[in-house]
């Protein structure tokens, strides 16, 4: 499984690489609110961008629910800007906390909108696909979220 993720995850550096000839300083982003389409299982999130260009960006990046905390690395595309703009996000996390350790993938699908400056709400659906050690298939996972974004 975690063969599988690193060459998805490969597949999508390509063309992420090749596409940022002008990349733009590291953005931040810290998520506040019900879960999170980078973070996953997240009250409160942040990801630091690695590589961006107008559509795509590159992140890793840390969430907590204080008993459930998420270590993640992954990637966000852009499908259309408007005056609200859509965007799919695919990452690799290591989820870890009371409940124990975990791997999964998540695949989120969402909406955003900038209400004012360096505010944006985001909202949408996460896929988690999670593995757990002591499992020999992984647990499907859907939830909805919704949370407040502040980047700088």
């Amino acid at each position: 499984m975690k063969k599988l993720l690193l060459i998805l995850m490969l597949l999508f550096l390509f063309p992420l690489v090749a596409a940022s000839q002008k990349q733009k300083p590291p953005k931040h982003h810290i998520s506040i609110g019900i879960l999170d389409s980078k973070t996953g299982f997240s009250a409160v999130g942040y990801s630091r961008s690695i590589l961006q260009n107008k559509n795509n960006e590159l992140f890793i990046g840390f969430g907590t629910m204080l008993a459930l905390n998420t270590v993640v690395a992954g990637y966000k595309k852009y499908l259309f800007r408007a005056f609200v703009d859509g965007y799919s996000v695919i990452s690799v996390q290591n989820i870890f906390g009371m409940s124990g350790d975990s791997d999964a993938v998540c695949l989120s699908i969402g909406l955003e909108k900038k209400i004012w400056k360096v505010f944006f709400i985001n909202a949408g659906g996460n896929i988690h696909v999670v593995e757990e050690a002591d499992l020999l298939d992984g647990d499907f996972l859907a939830f909805p979220y919704l949370n407040i974004n502040i980047r700088f």
